[in-house]
């Protein structure tokens, strides 16, 4: 007497649909090979629909030979291959199908189930009889992986005998070489048609296993089917960051994808907001989700619009100024100089000579006599071009010291949160000999033409999100990522200068810092999501917008409490903190015009609107709603 087990749901469980694992091989490919797909399978759905087509094709003819409908992974990879790529790589089988067997590792476990079945057989001889297309080697390794607790005598597998369990062929194969007859012979498996009624036709004596079913739809844009309600605490700042952790976690999933595919070896995360990206990136590269491809190093770099801008100037001129210019078209002297980073009072004489009141706000300054004499002056920007000068030797010195970064021909790849890039453009006058490529949560039109050496992508890319939600929540995204070290306003002797109001510092570490524990809780659990179900970043965007839109929309009482609470530094064009105002008093929120007034102002009404209790106000931008649609303007 011996007994049999089936493999798959009866010994060996997996944490998701047996298709997944297929998908995530086609994702794997995509990840290291899409620049030799063909166009038509740079998707992994048409990856893996091509190969079910082949293990089909295959297998029938297998039966045309007069074995069984079996085929093995090797022949529907190498398959495979020759129909998806461009030009074909040596081994590339081989090493596909080590990548697949070390994904079935990562998402199998043991089924407690077997455990008394072993234990109640343990006098018995065990043999495993398996319908798969990995041959009996490559299943012993997967049983050896999870220390199966009992001695299997060998492994029976369909692909290496092109004969199955459907047909009862594998079972008779088996007793042949066994030497035994049906009434010797038990098995165990979950199928109901392959491992129990067939078998029992033959006169084997059956066990029955439970069969685990998953929601499965190859397709993109398929149900994300995380649950973060469970991880969710008695602190509501923390549940808040729960609700964000997908947009966080997303964005810097989608940043590792676009490194990896691009064959970046690190990623450069731009302080502030990089300092709170950087460590989900960190939980990507400790808990791998893109199984056997390497995820790209990271590293923070200490840089700011202000840091970076004064360092990029060629000359105190208006050419050049009008890059800043262009986003300030309205400035005082006092405000210019404090986003240069430079010190006015040694330039106040010239500011007297050419009667330039440093406190005036000075529309269009470019065409204003008195700005255009003063960069006429040649003492002046004689002057001033050397202290410009020496902040760029300055921000040289601090990438060259503390990141190794020369201005040499080597790429290298930025990540901020938006929304112009200006930051990159900065760099990218400065390192004229580098490609400097870009990637941001969202990128709105630039006001400059683009240095040639720089790229940019947005992960939110939906022009009516980003014009709508994006737009309206802007402040907000930046505070949440807030890590309360302050911002860069300089560089001396190969370090960053850091800036931080005390207020600021405080409030980040009352409101965002338990935000931010959420998303990172929330992060993790994503990520070990993502590790046995496959997603392209591409199909995540969906999830996202439809968050933002809520969020936007129906934002939690602890978000606008955070939101309310801003403060934080923004003197570059503007020499100002931002700040959000107060509540309204009480008569003021029954003052229906004054309002109406203020929400026109107002980038995020949904927020101001419950953080002042007006409720009341959501019916006329209803209706104002509806009339602007009657009359065509939406």
């Amino acid at each position: 007497m011996i007994i049999s087990f089936d493999i798959w749901d009866t010994i060996i469980k997996r944490k998701c649909h047996p298709e997944e694992t297929k998908l995530h091989t086609a994702k794997y490919i995509i990840l290291k090979y899409e620049k030799n797909l063909k166009e038509e399978y740079k998707d992994i759905y048409k990856i893996l629909k091509q190969r079910n087509e082949i293990e089909y094709n295959l297998c029938q003819e297998e039966k045309q030979k007069g074995n069984d409908d079996e085929c093995t992974i090797e022949d529907v990879l190498n398959r495979l291959q020759q129909e998806i790529m461009k030009e074909q790589i040596p081994n590339i089988v081989e090493e596909l199908v080590k990548e697949e067997i070390e994904q079935e590792k990562r998402v199998i476990y043991i089924n407690p189930e077997i455990l008394p079945i072993f234990e109640k057989y343990k006098d018995l001889k065990k043999y495993c009889i398996s319908d798969f297309y990995m041959g009996a080697k490559e299943l012993q390794e997967l049983l050896d992986h999870l220390k199966v607790p009992v001695k299997i005598e060998k492994i029976y597998s369909s692909a290496d005998y092109k004969l199955n369990k459907r047909t009862g062929n594998l079972y008779k194969k088996a007793e042949e070489e066994l030497g035994i007859s049906p009434k010797e012979h038990i098995h165990v498996g979950d199928n109901i048609y392959s491992d129990i009624e067939m078998a029992k036709s033959l006169g084997i004596e059956t066990i029955k296993t439970t069969k685990t079913e998953f929601n499965f739809t190859p397709k993109e844009e398929r149900p994300l089917e995380f649950d973060l309600s469970k991880l969710k605490s008695k602190d509501p700042y923390i549940n808040a960051g729960l609700d964000l952790a997908p947009l966080l976690y997303f964005f810097v999933y989608s940043i590792v994808e676009y490194a990896i595919k691009n064959n970046i070896p690190k990623v450069y995360y731009c302080t502030r907001e990089g300092e709170t990206f950087i460590k989900i990136h960190e939980i990507i590269k400790q808990s791998n989700p893109f199984g056997g491809v390497k995820v790209p190093n990271s590293e923070t770099i200490e840089v700011s619009r202000m840091a970076t801008f004064s360092a990029s100037l060629k000359e105190f001129s208006i050419p050049e100024l009008l890059r800043l210019w262009s986003q300030y078209r309205e400035q005082s002297m006092k405000a210019l100089f404090k986003t240069l980073a430079i010190d006015i009072k040694p330039y106040q004489k010239f500011m007297d000579k050419y009667g330039l009141d440093i406190e005036e706000e000075i529309i269009a300054p470019w065409f204003d006599l008195r700005v255009q004499n003063l960069c006429d002056d040649k003492e002046f920007t004689n002057e001033i071009n050397q202290e410009l000068k020496r902040k760029k030797e300055e921000l040289l010195e601090y990438l060259q010291k503390e990141k190794g970064i020369t201005n040499n021909d080597e790429t290298i790849f930025l990540v901020d949160i938006g929304w112009r890039g200006t930051i990159q453009d900065n760099l990218a006058y400065i390192l004229t000999n580098k490609q400097i490529d870009g990637y941001y949560l969202t990128l709105y039109d630039f006001y400059n033409l683009q240095p040639k050496n720089t790229k940019k992508i947005s992960f939110i890319d939906d022009t009516s999100i980003r014009n709508n939600e994006v737009a309206s929540m802007l402040t907000l995204l930046e505070w949440i990522y807030n890590p309360g070290t302050g911002s860069v306003t300089g560089y001396k002797q190969g370090g960053a200068i850091r800036k931080a109001k005390t207020e600021e510092i405080d409030i980040v570490k009352k409101y965002i810092m338990p935000l931010q524990e959420g998303m990172f809780k929330g992060a993790k659990e994503i990520n070990e999501y993502m590790k046995y179900h496959p997603y392209e970043a591409k199909e995540t965007k969906q999830y996202i917008y439809n968050l933002l839109k809520n969020t936007k929309a129906n934002p939690s009482k602890e978000l606008i409490e955070a939101y309310y609470s801003m403060v934080f530094n923004d003197t570059f064009g503007t020499d100002k903190y931002v700040e959000k105002e107060g509540k309204l008093s009480t008569l003021d929120r029954l003052n229906i015009f004054k309002c109406r007034n203020i929400l026109r102002d107002e980038t995020w009404k949904e927020a101001f609107i419950i953080h002042n209790n007006i409720g009341y106000m959501n019916i006329l931008l209803n209706f104002k709603s509806i009339i602007r649609k009657l009359l065509g303007k939406d």
